[in-house]
């Protein structure tokens, strides 16, 4: 089994266990955004799992099921080897890997993540850590923090989005990157946000409807062939606020 993907061993381990997605998602904390942990048996590319999420599923999991599941087959899962002092050795080892991707003093690690119509989830990076409701992180930029905290005062939700097709043009061009604060998930004033529609996340400007009760929100695309929306704001699902792009001369 060990040759399969991981979403695909994590999905029969959970199966085995007499959980349901939702079931198991609320019982390792994740409440209502049960999507989130569904990225991990949907379209997750890594090879392993998080150590820290790991470490979660061993008490959900070991001994239920039949066979009963072990702790080796769900460490495996981190790419932890069976064995006491396999496990002790190869946690260490997955945590120094961990570890090596976090910043130095004074920079932040940023992820880009892939927000094409295949890549599909709701939200973008979730609440509780992890690599977004099925999207994955196809790299990450390093950035001083002192520059990054000269225009957003709290450089720790920072992602970096690819903008896909035509539709903002000519501000954001097809292949752009663009810097998102993550943190900004309210309409707090019209701006350009990234946002899921109901369809898949796209970059577009909002403007809230003035005093529209409940409350409405125009989605509108820079380029003028493409119609302007009116939809109710709960209709739609704001992953952050765009803060800057990169323009190459």
């Amino acid at each position: 089994m060990t040759d399969l993907p991981v979403r695909e061993r994590l999905k029969s381990l959970r199966s085995r266990a007499g959980y349901t997605v939702r079931e198991f998602a609320q019982a390792l904390g994740y409440e209502e955004r049960y999507s989130t942990y569904a990225s991990y048996e949907g379209k997750y590319k890594k090879p392993f799992l998080p150590v820290d999420l790991v470490k979660g599923m061993l008490p959900l999991l070991v001994d239920r099921g039949d066979p009963p599941i072990t702790a080796s087959e769900v460490w495996e899962l981190a790419g932890v080897a069976p064995g006491a002092e396999g496990i002790a050795d190869s946690i260490q080892r997955a945590e120094r890997a961990e570890r090596a991707k976090k910043p130095n003093h004074g920079e932040v690690v940023i992820n880009e993540f892939d927000v094409s119509p295949q890549a599909g989830g709701g939200a973008l990076v979730p609440e509780n850590g992890g690599d977004g409701d099925m999207h994955v992180s196809l790299a990450t930029w390093t950035l001083p923090k002192a520059f990054l905290e000269n225009y957003v005062p709290d450089s720790s939700g920072l992602a970096v989005v690819r903008v896909i097709g035509n539709s903002m043009e000519p501000d954001f061009m097809p292949g752009d990157r663009v810097l998102v604060d993550t943190h900004h998930k309210i309409l707090s004033h019209d701006g350009v946000y990234v946002l899921w529609n109901g369809h898949g996340v796209v970059i577009k400007q909002l403007q809230l409807v003035p005093l529209s009760d409940p409350a409405r929100v125009r989605i509108i695309s820079v380029n003028k062939t493409y119609d302007t929306d009116t939809v109710l704001l709960s209709d739609i699902e704001i992953n952050g606020r765009v803060v800057g792009k990169w323009t190459w001369k």
